[in-house]
């Protein structure tokens, strides 16, 4: 019987032969020839040594290759795991979000309702669309507003400031085809008359 048999370690291990490297295979390879060579010389002392010896030097390479081989195992086990605690995470946000999203559809749906049911009663009116003029209103008395110190403090300025901006509401009217600016140029009439009180005082 010889000792360090390589095929004993493999099946200790449970390792198939298909998983060892080349290296591991010619080393195993090595030792069949030997053992070959051996049953033709059974009695021969110096074959069956040697056969143990390249059993042993066998062994230290499988032994190698099947640690390698068991961390790959491992390693691959454990990105299996992450992989299915991913997928299990990433079902659990997207019934969390689905849930969430149900919810505020259900929110909306109940602030409709609620909404429909004061205009009925009259509780609350539908918003009314600002129209052009108004609108242009707001935004032209901003311009007033956004004149720097220097020019609010100088009368001369100020009243350059006021025609231009007349100006530009009166070519606007031309080229919107505007029916109306009258309300727009009276609120911008106040809002420079205030700057222009506050010049004198």
């Amino acid at each position: 019987m010889i000792k360090n048999d390589p095929y004993k370690l493999l099946e200790k291990e449970g390792v198939a032969k298909r998983l060892l490297n080349d290296r591991s295979k010619e080393a195993l390879s090595i030792y069949d020839e030997t053992l070959d060579g051996l049953k033709e010389f059974p009695d021969d002392k110096t074959m069956k040594e040697m056969a143990e010896q390249i059993g042993k030097t066998a062994i230290g390479l499988l032994a190698e290759d099947i640690a390698a081989i068991k961390e790959q195992l491992a390693d691959k086990v454990e990105e299996e795991k992450k992989q299915k605690l991913k997928k299990a995470q990433s079902r659990q946000i997207v019934e969390k979000s689905e849930k969430a999203m149900d919810y505020l559809a259900e929110c909306r749906r109940k602030l409709r309702e609620d909404r429909a049911k004061k205009m009925a009663t009259g509780e609350i009116k539908k918003p009314v669309k600002k129209q052009l003029t108004t609108r242009l209103k707001d935004n032209m008395k901003q311009i007033v507003t956004l004149m720097p110190r220097a020019i609010k403090e100088d009368p001369k300025k100020t009243e350059q400031t006021e025609k231009a901006i007349q100006k530009f509401l009166h070519e606007l009217k031309r080229i919107w085809g505007m029916n109306k600016i009258k309300p727009i140029e009276e609120a911008l009439h106040e809002k420079f008359k205030e700057v222009k009180e506050k010049q004198t005082t």
